[in-house]
């Protein structure tokens, strides 16, 4: 009886150890994420409209959820304008704020303020599924890495979406590489749109602002890396024997055109 006793209590010590156990990882699961949370409920926020930017835009390309995808469009555009505006907030906080020149040149060379004005730009034009590329890389890039600070903070190792969050990070420079070939290539496109009745006359020029202020970007390189690699495949096409001597004139007076309105 004595050795039935004890291997009883033995096995409900070890059921209450486990129990304790999980309850104190449970614990410290929602104490690490509260604490990631409350510390930045900005970013927790910006997580929060990006998801929602995501879930807009795959509505919108994917309509089979009975939504009106102009609605949808106009979402995706408002909340990436929202994101940007809380971003650029974050990024100017420890600036003390002066209506003057240096301060407003601080304001304009932040990439926030650069996708800001890209949303108002594209507000109140005729829905384009082009325009929505940018939107929903970083949207998706800046999810990703704040699901792996959640995933972090709260021990949480769900395997599948641990490859997800990896292979967007691993893929990141080439996901922002689409992006600058999307808003170069973006630039024809919009001058097309003013034939078809889709933008007003002065988004081009607007666009062309936003199109320099990428290249000027001191955070992201890649518009001009882009810009040089386009370059660099014209040259090397045209300079072939075989190239006619039509396309060769006209792609070198495209080149000359575009150096002449890249920002000096």
């Amino acid at each position: 009886m004595v050795l039935v006793e004890d291997v009883t209590n033995s096995a409900n010590g070890s059921t209450s150890q486990n129990s304790s156990n999980t309850q104190n990882t449970q614990q410290q699961t929602s104490n690490g994420l509260s604490n990631l949370i409350s510390n930045d409920k900005i970013s927790f926020f910006l997580f929060l409209i990006r998801l929602f930017n995501i879930a807009c835009v795959l509505g919108f390309l994917i309509p089979f959820f009975g939504y009106d995808q102009n609605t949808l469009y106009q979402k995706s555009i408002l909340a990436s304008a929202a994101t940007s505006a809380l971003k650029l907030h974050q990024r100017l906080q420890a600036e003390r704020f002066g209506l003057n020149r240096e301060y407003f040149s601080k304001v304009i060379s932040e990439d926030s303020f650069h996708y800001l004005l890209y949303s108002l730009i594209f507000l109140n034009v005729s829905p384009v599924t082009i325009v929505l590329v940018p939107i929903a890389s970083f949207a998706l890039l800046h999810v990703a890495t704040y699901t792996q600070k959640l995933m972090i903070a709260g021990t949480c190792s769900l395997g599948f979406l641990k490859k997800a969050v990896d292979l967007i990070t691993i893929k990141q420079k080439d996901i922002m590489r689409f992006v600058a070939i999307n808003e170069i290539l973006l630039a024809p496109t919009v001058v097309i749109m003013i034939f078809l009745g889709k933008c007003g006359l002065m988004v081009p020029f607007i666009y062309y602002r936003f199109i320099c202020m990428r290249y000027q970007s001191r955070r992201n390189p890649y518009s001009r890396e882009v810009f040089y690699q386009l370059r660099f495949v014209i040259n090397y096409y045209t300079n072939n024997p075989n190239c006619p001597q039509l396309v060769k004139n006209f792609s070198q007076n495209f080149i000359n055109f575009v150096n002449r309105l890249a920002p000096q």
